[in-house]
């Protein structure tokens, strides 16, 4: 059975201890072949971006809240990545 895939738009913020690093970290992040979570930037600043994405339907695609936290961790653990994110999935 095919696993449903959720859209959502993503606005990520760069950390003040983070901000020599943002514009590296979005290359990252768009370049990076994830499968749980591909990106595409839409617009970017230097201290903001707005991307798109789908993940996975599951228990973190519930809320907006959940799948940034979810997001947040993954891209933390996975990648050393560290940015504020605000989702909004796109129903």
């Amino acid at each position: 059975m095919p696993t449903a895939f959720i859209p959502f738009t993503m606005c990520a913020t760069v950390r003040d201890d983070h901000r020599r690093s943002f514009r590296t970290d979005l290359e990252r992040l768009t370049s990076t072949h994830r499968g749980w979570a591909p990106l595409d930037v839409l617009k970017s600043t230097n201290t903001k971006a707005l991307l798109r994405g789908a993940v996975p339907q599951s228990v973190h695609t519930a809320t907006d809240a959940s799948l940034a936290r979810y997001l947040q961790d993954r891209l933390a653990a996975d990648t050393d990545i560290h940015l504020d994110l605000t989702v909004s999935i796109e129903r």
